[in-house]
């Protein structure tokens, strides 16, 4: 989509305007590149927690050990790039106002899920529902299920060795919003939907000052009507006509 994974969240974590610094931990020299591309600082991880094996919350108890000073910190997963600095305001208000020493993102899913048993005769129950009164989904609140977006939580709840513990809440992202990629197939789907729901800056176009048009050939239907003198007369599209003049009135407003 024009922009590196990394840089959708990057951007709108700076953009919000709440945090002392803005960090990437990573072992990677390109990944550090983009980092300062974007206005954030860069961990660079130790061996240790730069192997394939390493947890994201191991990652952060390494970083903390450098940063002792930070009080709340946030885990913000680049494969979930259609984050906005709304939601993060609205986190920070979460932890400052009501006191919550974690929160996590979720979306609201309305899934039946059935468990797989190893039993030959029964391979399958219903786990959140009751077959015989199946509800319809207008009528059903759905499920609460993590969108991997991100995870805050306070320094001294990690000390303790946990992220989500404590006075512990969620905060509901809407679907267009909960992209998280995952493996090889979510790419397409990522990339479709961050350009149209991924958070595109402060600098983005308020209002046009100039548009220009070539409208021989952009506003017809693609097709000319024979003359008697043997000149091709165009035909114009009046919908598309009309929308350029419309669009005139309201630059003149």
């Amino acid at each position: 989509a024009g922009v590196p994974l990394i840089g959708w969240v990057l951007r709108a974590a700076v953009d919000s305007g709440l945090y002392d610094s803005v960090w990437v931990s990573t072992d990677d020299e390109q990944i550090m590149k983009v980092a300062e591309r974007f206005g954030a600082q860069v961990h660079r991880r130790s061996p240790e927690t730069s192997k394939d094996t390493t947890s994201s919350f191991d990652t952060i108890v390494e970083f903390l050990q450098y940063h002792p000073e930070i009080d709340i910190i946030g885990n913000i997963q680049c494969t979930s790039p259609c984050l906005h600095p709304k939601h993060l305001k609205d986190v920070m208000r979460m932890f400052l106002e009501e006191g919550y020493e974690s929160v996590f993102s979720v979306v609201r899913r309305h899934q039946f899920r059935w468990e797989e048993l190893s039993d030959k005769v029964t391979v399958t129950r219903p786990l959140n529902f009751n077959p015989a009164k199946r509800p319809r989904r207008q009528d059903w609140p759905g499920e609460l299920c993590e969108n991997g977006s991100f995870y805050f939580a306070t320094t001294a709840l990690i000390k303790r060795g946990f992220i989500q513990d404590g006075k512990l809440s969620y905060y509901i992202m809407e679907p267009e919003y909960s992209v998280d990629i995952d493996v090889d197939i979510d790419w397409p789907i990522a990339e479709q939907r961050v350009l149209k729901y991924g958070y595109l800056g402060e600098d983005v176009i308020k209002k046009i000052s100039l548009l220009v048009c070539n409208i021989e050939g952009c506003l017809t239907p693609s097709q000319v009507l024979p003359s008697a003198n043997r000149n091709g007369n165009n035909l114009n599209d009046d919908p598309d006509v009309t929308g350029i003049n419309l669009s005139q009135e309201i630059g003149r407003a």
